[in-house]
Parts: C-alpha cells; sequence; structure tokens
C-alpha cells in the first residue's frame, strides 16, 4: 500500500485523529475486506515533531529490515531501544478515528490542526502550519525539486559523458 496526499484534520480532545475516507477504504481492502476485523495501525515517533502510522505489515516489514540492516549491535539496540519503546498499536474505531497515544503527543507537541501527509509506505502526522511554512520554503528555495526523476537520471547522464 502506498500512502499519498496532503490531509488538513485536528486532533480532537480526546486525542483521535480521523483517518480519511479513501485512506480507511485501502486499508480495510489490504486487511481483507469488511469482515477481517478492526484496522491496526502502528504508531510510531517519526522526529521530534511528527508521529508516523504504519500499517501492520508495514511496520513488520520495518521491523524486519531493521534486524538485516548492517548496523553495528550496539547501534542497532540502542535504536530498537527507542523505536519500539515509542511505538503502539492502535485501532481505528467505527467513525475511522484512532487515537493518539498520550506519550507520542508528549514528545512531539501536535494537538489541534495538523497535516496528515502521504510518506510513501507509511502517513505522517504534522503540525499544519509547520508544514505549510516546509513546503512553502522547499518550493521556494528548490523549485525543481518536483522534476521529474527520470529527467534527472537523463541530465545525470549527459553530465558524466562531458
Amino acid at each position: 500500500m502506498v500512502f499519498t496526499g496532503t490531509y488538513e484534520h485536528a486532533i480532537d480532545a480526546k486525542c483521535r485523529i480521523a483517518i480519511p475516507s479513501d485512506i480507511r477504504r485501502m486499508l480495510q481492502r489490504e486487511q481483507g475486506g469488511d469482515d477481517a476485523g478492526p484496522v491496526v495501525l502502528y504508531a510510531v515517533l517519526g522526529g521530534a515533531e511528527t508521529i508516523c502510522l504504519y500499517t501492520e505489515a508495514g511496520y513488520r516489514r520495518l521491523s524486519e529490515e531493521l534486524r538485516g540492516s548492517g548496523l553495528d549491535p550496539e547501534e542497532l539496540l540502542a535504536y530498537e531501544d527507542l523505536f519500539y519503546a515509542m511505538s503502539r498499536p492502535v485501532e481505528l474505531d467505527k467513525a475511522g478515528r484512532v487515537r493518539l497515544p498520550d506519550h507520542l503527543l508528549e514528545r512531539t507537541g501536535l494537538s489541534g490542526d495538523v497535516a496528515l501527509t502521504g510518506a510513501g509506505d507509511h502517513m505522517k502526522i504534522r503540525d499544519k502550519v509547520a508544514w505549510q511554512a516546509r513546503l512553502d520554503a522547499v518550493l521556494t528555495q528548490t523549485p525543481g525539486v518536483l522534476v521529474n526523476p527520470r529527467l534527472l537520471t537523463g541530465r545525470r547522464k549527459d553530465r558524466a559523458g562531458d
């Protein structure tokens, strides 16, 4: 499953965020339909100001990649100590919301208006104003950032021949 798009939502007083209906439908399909039981996502600390949401399969894949990462055992242990301690499964309720863990909300400072953004294999929850500022800055400072990578590859090959 590939997560895309930007959705503006709010974290409510009960620490819940609504998952957009199109994403809920994809999650339900991936899990096997309405009879497969509740949809579970994994809420993970994604940095100082971000909470990431992974599907169960995505979280499992990430865990397997960690084991085979080739990191020094001490580095891997230190990372895993934090990664797993700062992760928690969250279940979609009947209204399509997930309750975000208190410890992640406290650590990130997220509340109120947020942006839920697709990030390929997961979604990110970020402060709405900070996301807009980052988006504006990147698009202003590097206007070619969204150039098709296939075009960039061709340009690199041309320059290598010079």
